[in-house]
């Protein structure tokens, strides 16, 4: 499935000067509502209504809802599983026995970055 998200470059008057189109893969994670959208520059995992992380520039980014719940947890594990590929991750975060801790330990230290008005 491919959506697309349409920015605008707006004249003065709010007529439309030009457009451009970013198109994303969407797929299912897991659950039917937890998705991983994707267009080669960014990849975006989103619960319900969310963004709980983005991958951009090989740099990780968790929003405010990032720990909202334990499903929520669980499916971000996931998602950092199969999409994040990052050496402090795999030795601190993947075997870890509190792997929010270590997150939230990361976050921290500013391994991972946490943008509060991401939702």
């Amino acid at each position: 499935m491919l959506f697309y998200r349409q920015e605008r470059n707006i004249e003065d008057k709010g007529r439309c000067k030009g457009e451009i189109m970013k198109y994303f893969k969407v797929e299912q994670l897991e659950n039917k509502n937890q998705f991983v959208c994707y267009n080669g520059e960014e990849t975006i995992f989103q619960s319900y209504s969310s963004v709980v992380a983005i991958i951009k520039d090989g740099v990780l980014t968790l929003g405010r809802d990032w720990d909202y719940s334990k499903t929520t947890l669980k499916h971000l594990y996931i998602f950092l599983e199969n999409y994040v590929y990052c050496r402090p991750y795999e030795e601190k975060v993947k075997y870890s026995n509190n792997k929010r801790q270590t997150i939230q330990k990361l976050i921290d230290e500013g391994v991972i970055k946490y943008d509060e008005e991401m939702r």
